[in-house]
């Protein structure tokens, strides 16, 4: 996929990435951002006190591409350096990236036309989830968000609860319109540790704001280790109660409507079920069982948490045996080429698919006709280390083939701006070059292709 190295004068969408110790994901998160369709983007990424290479590679980055702007951090809390990240910010849009997750090349470009089109202050897509673990799924599948529609108040607050697994709208990752956001006075709020982004949309539909959605997934959410061991603490739990019972009194004394009330008493109340859980789970540890039966016993949803914190607690103790080799690993997914689309015998496409399976790599393909479902796709990519086009038209489906750095090759004459690579007609020391650099191709069969007809390898 093409990248562009030159700074817009005028961004039109800033990227916003925050970034701590993140050094395990964050190459691959900058790299789809610089990706982007929309060229006149900005990449501000701030490295809030990192101990590890997220610097380095920060700066690696910035000296490629132009349009990356390392912003230093203060150590004061996410939602702080969120609120860093956005007054660094020079576009018109802005749009949350973190920095252990990936962007489709079109997220930038279809998130703002969302917004134009619809006049809409804020815009988010759907998203697909994805990890080493398990296979990728999509984020909202329910029959309601394969189509375009808008986001209200209530609605966005009812999916606010945190005391069983629903759909909750607050990880979608929203594209906002920054005058609308300072005309309100809206940013996020430094006191929270956790549910800033949450409450920063909450706050931006209660004051009017309006928000669109469009199916589509662009957004690719990398669930792993260190995502899923958030640990809540009273004190933080404590203060989303507080912020959340002020709200409540608001809306009953502005005469809010009936459903808007009801999702913020049920979502009041799953904060309440979590500071118990959390507060029973502490005595339990500190073995006072008698002291953490009574908020078990008051609050039945808090016993419900408990019992699926431990199931997870028994996942990830099961999960640690494996690495010490007490059980056997799960599957890890191959290490494959994608080929998408049907490519014509010996045709370049075909003869680089044939090198690649000569070379003891295993060869997947997907018809165009699969292409057309995201989620497939991306399940047939994961752990792509190249990603091999028959057509380049197909460059835009095949893009959900989720890789952290999987080239896009294709037949000369493609003329997409996804490509990375093409490949030449009757230019053999050229795809062994290309396949070889990327560690497709062993040695042994250079003269394979300088001596042999190479179009038989494609049989």
């Amino acid at each position: 996929m093409a990248l562009a190295a030159s700074s817009p004068a005028e961004p039109l969408v800033s990227l916003l990435m925050v970034a701590r110790n993140a050094a395990a994901h964050i190459d691959a998160a900058i790299l789809s951002a610089r990706r982007q369709t929309l060229g006149a983007i900005e990449i501000v990424v701030v490295d809030d006190c990192s101990e590890d290479a997220t610097g380095e590679i920060i700066r690696r980055h910035a000296a490629l591409d132009a349009r990356v702007i390392p912003v230093r951090g203060h150590g004061r809390g996410l939602a702080a350096v969120r609120n860093l990240s956005l007054a660094a910010a020079a576009a018109p849009y802005v749009a949350v990236v973190d920095s252990d997750d990936i962007l489709h090349p079109r997220h930038a470009e279809n998130l703002l036309d969302l917004a134009r089109r619809c006049g809409a202050d804020l815009a988010a897509s759907n998203m697909i989830a994805f990890s080493s673990e398990e296979p990728a799924t999509l984020f909202a599948d329910a029959p309601e968000w394969q189509r375009e529609r808008v986001i209200d108040h209530a609605e966005f607050v009812a999916t606010g609860r945190v005391d069983r697994p629903l759909l909750q709208l607050g990880y979608l990752k929203p594209l906002f319109r920054v005058d609308a956001l300072r005309r309100h006075g809206l940013g996020y709020d430094q006191r929270l540790r956790i549910g800033e982004d949450w409450d920063l949309v909450e706050r931006a539909l209660a004051a009017g704001l309006t928000y669109a959605y469009r199916p589509e997934p662009t957004y690719f959410y990398r669930r792993h280790a260190a995502s899923t061991s958030f640990r809540w603490r009273p004190e933080d739990l404590a203060a989303l109660i507080a912020a959340e019972r002020d709200r409540l009194a608001k809306d009953v004394a502005a005469g809010a409507g009936r459903g808007l009330v009801r999702a913020r008493r049920e979502r009041l109340a799953s904060l309440e079920d979590a500071l118990a859980h959390v507060e029973a789970v502490d005595h339990l540890k500190a073995r006072r069982i008698l002291r953490a039966l009574p908020a078990l016993v008051r609050r039945p949803q808090a016993a419900a948490m408990l019992w699926r914190s431990a199931r997870e607690g028994l996942e990830r103790r099961t999960a640690a045996a494996r690495k010490r080799g007490l059980s056997p690993e799960p599957p890890v997914p191959e290490p494959h080429v994608l080929v998408c689309g049907e490519a014509p015998c010996g045709s370049p496409v075909a003869i680089a698919a044939a090198l690649v399976a000569a070379s003891g790599w295993t060869v997947r393909q997907l018809s165009r006709d699969a292409l057309r479902d995201p989620v497939a796709t991306a399940r047939a990519g994961q752990g792509a280390a190249m990603v091999l086009l028959a057509d380049g038209t197909l460059a835009d489906a095949a893009a959900y083939a989720i890789g952290d750095r999987a080239p896009f090759v294709a037949a000369a004459g493609a003329g997409h701006p996804l490509v990375d690579h093409v490949i030449e007609p009757h230019s053999c020391g050229s795809l062994l070059g290309l396949l070889s650099a990327v560690g497709l191709a062993d040695t042994g069969l250079a003269w394979r292709v300088r001596e042999g007809p190479v179009s038989g390898l494609a049989a």
